[in-house]
């Protein structure tokens, strides 16, 4: 703790000085005279193959210096150097877990970035500003000792999403409640709604075997059951995390479900089938409505669309249903997702050492410089049309060789930060890319999302152990009687009570605590 607390009295004192003379504080480059530094990072493509490196070192006259071994390996080898002392300026990729950020940063290892990031990083610092990043990267102590990986996320995950073509052929409106989805689904039943002329092929609801999260339509009744995630069945409300899979608005959700099913308007393997078996029925043109992360994951007709950028799927969002006057959605994040340990800088780096490192990074994350990490360099896998829309380059002419050296894997050490802003797109050289149906759905539910859960960085390892056996004992129960109560093998009026005497037997009101503790330090 000593060795931190010189450490942070010395980056305070030297903010205060005069700005910093042997590095450009803005532009390009970075230094004027030489300048080297080492990332100790897990991967095993060759330094000297990764595309990007070069032409980030060229660009801001700052060598950054790849010291990689395959995870296994640098793992050990990481292990050494800090018991050792003789690590280099940077670690980098996935070497490091949350608790190791927070012990290293302790001991003064690693060294707090907050204050140069906002002083001479703009690209890093519009990642933190996205609501939610900043938060996420701030450990207990208050400072940041990571630079961010953040890349475009959809706000909502799973959703269910309503087949566009079949509610025109049938001359339906889009259903607003589950009554009107109620008798949508019948219409779809009864009518031939694929065309096909086999009026018996059409299952009219189904869904994601994988991610099924049938409780999450809970939201229609006005609370946010979602069954995935860290805290499965728990939301917060009013500040404080509270269980939902007991409310009585699943019981709700799961007495129309029940009825569906009875109705024939359910798919008879929903809680049976294999991800093989839902897929297959869904590129066969069978399902009205399926719950799904996107309706690629099971239809891929694609056409294109009087718009010269994007083609049409058959499937949209089915609109947050008004089964209450307040329904709400589980809001899966903040769009991004963000990995929270890919870089450090050690005690190696002084304040000037530092601050030109973290440019090196900055420059990384520029708009063009992103692009060409994820998508692969310019003139030779990638064309820029707008700050917004790159194209990729067309290689089926290219042979296998060619295809190897300009791989993915190639473009950059993809496990260190990277900054994919949400508006950029990636398009064939024909500029046609499909619907965008999870921004779609974003818009369009952004009303109902509630406040989702802000990660956290440690938790009592003894506790954590705890919970994940309460959750596996309490999930697997909750999954399997709602499954039984929809399906029809068991009445939910008639279990309801035992039910919920049987969670207060397996412990949800510990499970709750430990959550809470973890959450707010309570």
């Amino acid at each position: 703790m000593k060795k931190l607390a010189i450490l942070l009295a010395l980056i305070l004192l030297l903010g205060t000085s005069p700005a910093l003379a042997a590095f450009n504080e803005s532009g390009l480059p970075i230094v004027n005279e030489p300048f080297e530094f080492t990332i100790m990072v897990d991967g095993s493509t060759l330094p000297e193959d990764i595309l990007m490196l070069e032409v980030l070192n060229t660009e801001t006259g700052v060598t950054a210096k790849l010291q990689t071994q395959p995870y296994q390996v640098m793992l050990e080898t990481m292990g050494i150097a800090l018991n050792t002392g003789a690590y280099p300026e940077v670690i980098g990729g996935w070497l490091l877990g949350r608790q190791d950020i927070i012990d290293l940063s302790s001991d003064g290892t690693i060294i707090p970035l907050e204050a140069l990031i906002d002083k001479y990083c703009p690209n890093i610092k519009e990642a933190l500003d996205i609501p939610g990043v900043r938060d996420a990267f701030t450990l207990p102590d208050g400072h940041i000792y990571t630079i961010p990986y953040v890349i475009e996320a959809p706000k909502v995950g799973f959703l269910p999403f309503i087949n566009e073509k079949w509610l025109d052929n049938l001359n339906l409106e889009m259903p607003t409640t589950p009554a009107e989805l109620k008798e949508v689904l019948i219409a779809f039943r009864d009518n031939d709604a694929n065309g096909n002329g086999d009026a018996t092929d059409e299952i009219p609801f189904s869904g994601d075997p994988n991610n099924l999260n049938i409780t999450l339509l809970a939201g229609w009744w006005g609370v946010d059951a979602y069954s995935g995630g860290d805290y499965p069945y728990h939301a917060i409300v009013d500040g404080d995390i509270v269980f939902n899979g007991a409310d009585d608005a699943v019981k709700e959700m799961v007495l129309f479900f029940a009825d569906l099913y009875k109705e024939g308007l359910i798919d008879t393997e929903l809680f049976t089938q294999d991800l093989a078996m839902w897929k297959a029925k869904g590129d066969a043109d069978r399902y009205g409505v399926s719950i799904a992360y996107g309706p690629g994951d099971f239809y891929k007709d694609y056409e294109p669309s009087d718009d010269p950028v994007y083609g049409k799927n058959d499937f949209t969002h089915l609109p947050v249903l008004l089964g209450v006057e307040n329904p709400v959605f589980h809001r899966g994040g903040y769009g991004v997702d963000m990995f929270r340990t890919q870089v450090v800088l050690t005690d190696k780096c002084d304040e000037e050492t530092a601050a030109i490192i973290l440019r090196w990074f900055d420059n990384s994350f520029t708009r063009d410089n992103s692009a060409q990490i994820q998508w692969g360099p310019f003139d030779i896998r990638l064309k820029k049309e707008s700050d917004q829309l790159y194209l990729s380059t067309d290689d089926s002419e290219w042979d296998q060789a060619k295809k190897d050296k300009y791989s993915w894997g190639n473009y950059y050490a993809q496990s260190l930060p990277k900054f994919l802003r949400a508006d950029m797109k990636l398009a064939p050289e024909t500029g046609i890319i499909r619907q965008d149906e999870k921004k779609e759905a974003d818009a369009a539910y952004e009303p109902f999302l509630n406040t989702t859960f802000t990660p956290v960085w440690g938790a009592d390892e003894e506790a954590n152990a705890r919970a994940g056996i309460l959750r596996t004992d309490i999930t697997t129960y909750i999954k399997g009687k709602v499954a039984q109560w929809i399906s029809g093998e068991a009445d939910v009026n008639a279990e309801w009570d035992a039910y919920k005497a049987q969670l207060t037997t397996y412990g949800i009101e510990e499970l709750t605590s430990i959550y809470r503790a973890m959450l707010f330090g309570e």
